[in-house]
């Protein structure tokens, strides 16, 4: 199956499928070669399917991969993941009636009363409630690998995963509390082929991802890829 009829099949995108890759909880049997895509297997929509099942139900990434390294059992990470999701749900409880609070007493930004509101927070989680953290309202999304490059033999135009040609995925903290400095660096040496003409394109470069699920900067070389 090629990579749409698997995302039509399983009524998911292609972006959980490359998450599941990149954490390294699911290798396709068939992965992609040249200007070939990814033709997957029987298998590989079964595995995925169990995937998608298991996150739709709350557990991460990191839970999976724990389970197929057999770090601990599934009825293990089920009671772990529950109790983080019931932790959850009564920060946004909390939340939720604090917003009520807010709309009844119909406050005005130019005019709200930091101090006041400060204060009632920081008495309810005196008596141990808790509010919504930042980890609750953004996840982390990565900054696109898919570019557009050109046929330095016929000016074909491409669009690219590098992605699929990343050899290194390097991270530093800054010390300015901006989160991590990340560079993708890919080369795609004899693997990519143009579509149109045939010929090998060698795609090389890295993107940098700062801050955190920010795009930065880039580097990207198309040239030929054959040698005379």
């Amino acid at each position: 199956m090629r990579p749409k009829e698997i995302q039509e099949k399983l009524n998911i995108d292609g972006d959980r499928i490359k998450l599941f890759k990149r954490e390294g909880i699911f290798t396709p049997e068939n992965p992609p070669s040249g200007n070939r895509s990814t033709n997957y297997t029987d298998a590989d929509c079964e595995h995925l399917r169990l995937l998608v099942v298991l996150t739709k139900s709350g557990l991460t990434c990191s839970d999976i991969r724990k389970l197929q390294e057999g770090e601990c059992t599934l009825e293990e990470a089920i009671k772990i993941r529950k109790n983080n999701i019931d932790a959850e749900i009564k920060r946004k409880q909390n939340a939720l009636i604090l917003l009520s609070e807010l709309l009844a007493d119909k406050v005005e930004f130019e005019t709200f009363e930091t101090d006041h509101y400060w204060n009632v927070i920081a008495a309810r989680e005196a008596e141990g409630e808790e509010f919504i953290n930042t980890e609750d309202m953004y996840g982390y999304r990565a900054v696109s690998l898919i570019r557009s490059i050109k046929c330095p033999y016929c000016g074909e135009e491409h669009e690219v995963d590098l992605e699929d040609y990343m050899y290194d995925e390097s991270s530093y903290e800054k010390e300015n509390g901006m989160g991590p400095d990340v560079v993708y660096s890919f080369n795609s040496e004899d693997g990519y082929e143009c579509h149109e003409c045939g010929r090998i394109i060698q795609i090389e470069g890295w993107i940098r991802e700062y801050p955190e699920g920010a795009y930065d900067s880039e580097d990207i070389n198309v040239v030929e890829g054959e040698k005379d």
